[in-house]
């Protein structure tokens, strides 16, 4: 193998990496706001508190489709590339973007899942067990989509307050999980194209 064979080989490498870098922050931030503020009101609006439960409840499963390949390659590609780097201020970048993009995880495993998630989850399965639905608790160290996970308070919560309360909540707190990953396709894009150098 040539020199230049494995320079062009590293660059489109590193090439994938600043699109992944970028994009797949981009893409969860989008799909985050989108859930929030595009999928959640209008099932809140018209939906009967059955159907409403069914509708979120699947869309919550839905996400970890991609919430987890979204995060770990952005949170990945993002490290790489601080590693990669010469610059010291284009390693602290890629790497501030690689915490930002990964600090989705413990936020929903320590927070909203023991919370708003739970609360969500006790809610619908009340609402559903005429029809037989029931989840078991969560005895994994981490968190499932399919599984108990709220705390007691969170459930006592839930019970004071209707389904359409807790998703609309859900909603708000929710959206607020794209904020970080939307600056650290920021920060990546400014460190790829080098508009913040000056920092």
């Amino acid at each position: 193998m040539s020199l230049s064979t494995s320079m062009d080989a590293r660059s489109k490498t590193v090439y994938l990496a600043q699109v992944i870098g970028i994009t797949s922050p981009i893409i969860y931030s989008s799909l985050t706001f989108a859930y929030s503020w595009l999928v959640v009101p209008p099932i809140v609006d018209h939906a009967p508190p059955k159907l409403l439960a069914k509708q979120w409840l699947q869309a919550y499963q839905a996400a970890t489709g991609f919430v987890v390949p979204f995060v770990l390659s952005g949170t990945l590609a993002n490290a790489a590339l601080g590693y990669l780097s010469k610059s010291r201020n284009t390693k602290i970048l890629y790497g501030v973007a690689a915490v930002l993009t990964w600090s989705i995880m413990p936020v929903t495993i320590l927070y909203f899942e023991p919370n708003i998630n739970g609360s969500a989850k006790w809610k619908v399965q009340k609402l559903l067990e005429d029809e037989g639905y029931t989840m078991k608790e969560n005895e994994r160290l981490l968190p499932y989509v399919d599984r108990q996970t709220g705390k007691p308070e969170a459930r006592r919560w839930a019970a004071t307050v209707d389904l359409k309360e807790i998703v609309t909540t859900w909603a708000r707190y929710n959206a607020w999980r794209g904020i970080a990953p939307a600056a650290a396709a920021l920060l990546s894009i400014g460190a790829t194209s080098g508009l913040l150098d000056f920092i």
